[in-house]
């Protein structure tokens, strides 16, 4: 995917997935098996300047640059989105391992994709999110992620009398 930008034309293969305070969740609906199975985190911002809760620092402050300097490019990111996306690369995957840590891919993203992702969605999103916060159309990138919620089949485990659904719940079964 080196090199690719995605255009507003191809916008309508994503849908509404949910959100968060800072990031919009869309999963791939198309048919491009580089995109099938990912989901996409698009940033945010606030529609009003100072609303609680929809602030999203854009940039590390000084002390967060000096905390992470010696990790490979963390104190220079441009914004928290990539800071996180790294450390998450740098620090939590060489410790957990990467079967157990997905840090994602930035994709790049035109702004005309953005506008229209948000026409798009506008409709699907709860009231309060849309008065809240909007895409934010001056990112050049998006993190394109693996969907977890997804798994083929029905598939479950069954272990020492505990049904494991594998879509992060855990059912007890009583005998």
């Amino acid at each position: 995917m080196e090199g690719l930008v995605l255009e507003e034309k191809d916008a309508g293969d994503w849908a509404y997935r949910g959100e968060g305070a800072c990031n919009l969740v869309l999963a791939y609906t198309g048919s491009s098996p580089s995109f099938m199975g990912k989901v996409m985190r698009v940033q945010k911002v606030p529609r009003r300047v100072g609303s609680p809760g929809s602030r999203c620092p854009t940039a590390l402050s000084e002390n967060e640059r000096v905390l992470w300097k010696e990790i490979d490019g963390i104190d220079s990111c441009p914004n928290k989105e990539i800071a996180a996306q790294l450390y998450v690369e740098h620090v939590m995957s060489p410790l957990l391992g990467s079967k157990y840590v997905d840090s994602g891919m930035r994709v790049l993203v035109s702004r005309e994709f953005l506008e229209s992702i948000e026409k798009n969605i506008l409709c699907e999103r709860p009231a309060w999110r849309v008065d809240a916060a909007k895409v934010n159309t001056d990112c050049d990138s998006a993190l394109l992620m693996s969907d977890h919620s997804l798994f083929p089949g029905n598939l479950c485990l069954l272990e020492f009398g505990r049904i494991i659904i594998l879509h992060l719940v855990t059912i007890s079964v009583s005998h």
